[in-house]
């Protein structure tokens, strides 16, 4: 009779063991799995978001470089600083989405980024004192939200099962 049942100790329990740690391992994998899933989309989202901004600042740098040969014409043009700004004043009507400030003289303009943010510039026109010195100087480049967040107030309630 003790053979018999150091016989099933003896086979039992290492049996018992490897299913116990095959469990374990596919429990392990399976959430590895999971979180490198998790992991990739978000390396994905991130991927597609930082290329959206630098093609938005791309088409934003592309306006800049417009507004600063514009401004070189309006220089070499202009006989002094009142009718440089005030060459330089048209520029909103020659390129679409500019939007100048008159009395700070300054140009500014947004690219869209998303359906909730956009690229929002600012530039200070400047009077250079001859033609390699800057026209323009970059005040303000920034991703803006032009959504506005609504937070989920409302709490749901259990009411019980319905009885009769």
């Amino acid at each position: 009779m003790k053979h018999n049942r150091t016989f099933f100790a003896a086979t039992g329990i290492p049996s018992l063991f490897l299913i116990f740690s095959v469990l374990c391992l596919a429990v392990l994998s399976l959430l590895t799995l999971g979180k490198s899933r998790d992991e990739l989309q978000a390396a994905n989202f991130t991927v597609q978001q930082t290329d959206l901004y630098y093609q938005t600042c791309g088409k934003a740098t592309e306006t800049v470089t417009t507004i600063q040969m514009q401004l070189a014409s309006d220089y070499s043009q202009a006989s002094d600083s009142d009718a440089y700004f005030s060459l330089a004043r048209q520029l909103s009507d020659d390129i679409d989405g500019l939007e100048y400030d008159s009395s700070s003289d300054i140009i500014s303009f947004s690219e869209v980024l998303s359906g909730t943010q956009q690229l929002s510039v600012k530039l200070k026109v400047l009077y250079p004192s001859s033609g390699t010195e800057p026209f323009i100087e970059i005040l303000q480049w920034k991703t803006d939200t032009t959504a506005s967040w609504t937070p989920d107030t409302s709490q749901s309630v259990y009411k019980g099962g319905t009885h009769e």
